[in-house]
Formats: C-alpha cells, structure tokens, sequence
C-alpha cells in the first residue's frame, strides 16, 4: 500500500464518540489530561501516515463526564477493516496495573502478605539462588526482584541476579510467577480470579487474558512492515480446551492449561512462559471501552468496584524503584515526575502493537492510546504531549 492510499484509508476510517464536545469543552486544568483539541485531531491521519502507522484507538476519562474516544485507520492493512469501539487489542504490559490491583485488593482481605517471601506461598519451581527464597510480591509489582525479563533458557532455574529491592529491573517473569502464586492461594485460575475482581465489577466484558469466543472476528492485527500478523494460536488452543472440556474457568491453573497443552499437542514440555497463556505480563486483550473503565476506577478514589482503600492507593503511588531522576516505579505502575506534576503510566509493546497509559491522580485524569504498527509509540508521545502541554520523559526511556 503507497502512502497516499494508506492515507485516504486512514482518513475515511475516522470514528469520534459522541461525548466529543461535552468533554472537550471542560476548562484544562494545570497538568491535568485532556483530549487534544479539534486542529490536533484533524492532523492525526498526517500523523499516522508519516509512522506507516495502520491505525488506533483512544480514550480520555475524567470521573463524572463522558468518555472522549477517538478510532482511526484499520485493524488490518489488507482486509481494511476499520478500527472501531468494539475492536480488541492485544494490550501486552498494560495488564500488568490490572494484576497489581487484584494483588493489592488480596493483600487488604490479609490473603497475601506483600512482605512475605513467594518462595512461602509455592514451594513447587521455586525461585533459587542466594536470593531465591527472599522475593516477595512488593518486589515483583515494584520490578526490584533481581529476575530476568524473561529466562534465555527454559530450563533455567529462576534465580535473581542481584539482592531484590536494591535496584529496578524489569521483569514480565516475576509477574508470571506472582501469577501462579495467586492461583496457589486462591485455589483457582487467574482468569476467574481477576474477572471477579475487575473485569465483572468493572462491566469489562470484552477483557480477557485467555481469549473471547468472537476475538478472531474483533481482533487488530499488528504490523511490522507491511505486512499484518497475529499472536493467537495458542490462545484459540487454550479457550478451545477450555470451553470443550466442561470444566469451570476456577479449574484452569497454570498447571491444568500446561498439562492440557501438553496433552493436546503430544509434547514433553509446556509452552515457554514468554509464550503461555494466560500470562498476566503480556496476554491481556480488551478494548479502548473497557480499558477506560479501569482506568475510570482507577483514577476515582470513591471507586467502590475497584475496592482499593486510599492508604492502598497512596502506596501504588509512592515510588519505590527508581529508574532516572524522572521515573519510578510503585506497587505495579510506573510514576512520572516533570514540570510540578506526578503522573502514572505503563507501555505495552508486543511487537506490532504498541500502547500508552497516562494517569493524573490530582485532577482523576487519564488517556489510554491503543496502537497496531511498531512506529506507534512515536505517535503516541505526540497524543499525550498534545493532551498535556508537556514533554514526557518517559518517552525517552520507554
């Protein structure tokens, strides 16, 4: 596709919400998050074709007013689906804050303890090493395990490669295993765990770490060049045992899909963990719609269906591990000094698809930018730069 029919395409798949004006009319409050205004909006097919950025979805939630989103371009640069509200994303680390919440709503009702060492809770593929058994559920949503992103090797033992809660290091692994710790206290899967924590509460009911029975047909492809690709075989695999075997979601631990899997593929070994499903670090899909509803409780403190005191808020805020003199990380979400202002947010990259979120506690404002080429995150530093008057940081770490 030229660039000139990548840009017409862009520009006729345009779909604005209704609430548009209500939202855009509200008064900017000093670095508070707001959508950009009408000659930004007008500019982002420009935007998109300069990225040979297929297309995106986006939302600005403020509590007590409408949801401002805006859809543009496709989902799949050859069928030239559009983009639309009923579109699901693969949104990779942006599962991650969702985990952290149901882990902080665990530890308020005493089932987990964020200072007692995992090693307690699962003795089966404990964490080894000098520091193995020193780990705690703080050090993984605060990235200061000491665990690798991901192992090279999977046969490798999971050891921390330094003292857990010296230093940050990133690590979609130990969020994989806090995954299987919280399965192992709470007697079921974490896809039934964190649908009755979040998801129902919260009315996400196209979110799901495992897969949808209509995903195939909702799916945005991801885009690397010019040609779409998908990650979804084994996520089809696994909700098609799943659904056929008659087993209720709470039944499917880690261990029941591995050896499911197993079963059904006639191997000796599970997938990797960097390519399991579900996985709480990458596997996450859901919609520009129902991401803001996260982040609508998440920004409200009044949020009775998030269920997270204020003292448990504050400590998700307060930074813990410390990247740069602009960033840090708290209890499962990264934070943001610049100009005056503390903001919260989280990438999400798997490849092709390329996400943002940008939280403004002070004024309970936040964006979430949902993106389907690997130029996408240039284009959403342009959205939150535009939305907030300010120069992210962030985006020169991220």
């Amino acid at each position: 596709m030229n660039r000139r029919a990548f840009l017409h395409l862009a520009a006729a798949s345009t779909v604005v919400a209704p609430s548009f004006k209500s939202f855009a009319a509200t008064k900017p409050v000093a670095g508070g998050i707001h959508p950009p205004d009408d000659a930004f909006v007008a500019n982002l097919p420009h935007l998109l074709d300069l990225a040979t950025l297929p297309g995106l979805g986006m939302a600005f939630v403020r509590p007590g007013q409408p949801v401002w989103q805006h859809y543009l371009g496709v989902a799949n640069v050859t069928m030239k689906t559009p983009i639309t509200a009923d579109s699901l994303f693969p949104a990779a680390s942006l599962g991650k804050p969702i985990v952290a919440c149901v882990v902080l709503k665990l530890a308020e009702e005493g089932a987990i303890d964020l200072d007692r060492p995992l090693n307690q809770y699962l003795q089966e593929d404990a964490l080894t090493g000098q520091w193995g058994d020193r780990v705690t559920a703080r050090h993984v949503l605060t990235h200061s395990t000491g665990l690798p992103n991901w192992r090279s090797q999977d046969s490798q033992k999971l050891t921390p490669g330094f003292e857990p809660g010296t230093r940050f290091q990133y690590s979609g692994e130990g969020f994989f295993h806090l995954q299987r710790v919280v399965e192992h206290i709470a007697g079921s899967g974490f896809e039934s765990i964190v649908e009755e924590r979040i998801f129902k509460p919260l009315g996400m009911s196209s979110t799901s770490y495992i897969w949808l029975s209509d995903a195939k047909d909702r799916l945005v492809a991801g885009h690397n060049g010019p040609n779409p690709f998908y990650n979804r075989d084994i996520n089809a695999m696994v909700f098609e045992v799943i659904q056929s075997s008659g087993k209720p979601l709470s039944f499917w631990t880690t261990e029941q899909i591995a050896d499911a899997l197993m079963k059904k593929t006639g191997k000796s070994t599970p997938p990797p963990p960097n390519s399991f499903i579900p996985n709480v670090a990458f596997s996450l899909l859901t919609t520009v719609t129902d991401y803001a509803r996260f982040l609508s409780a998440l920004v409200d403190p009044q949020n009775a269906a998030l269920g997270l005191s204020p003292a448990m808020r504050t400590a998700m805020q307060t930074p813990v591990s410390h990247l740069n003199s602009a960033l840090s990380w708290g209890l499962g979400i990264g934070i943001e000094r610049v100009d005056g202002q503390s903001y919260l947010w989280q990438w999400g990259d798997n490849g092709g698809w390329k996400n943002f979120i940008l939280v403004h506690p002070p004024t309970r404002t936040a964006a979430v930018v949902f993106t389907n080429g690997n130029n996408g995150q240039h284009v959403n530093e342009r959205i939150l730069r535009a939305a907030t008057g300010i120069e992210h940081p962030v985006f020169l770490w991220a």
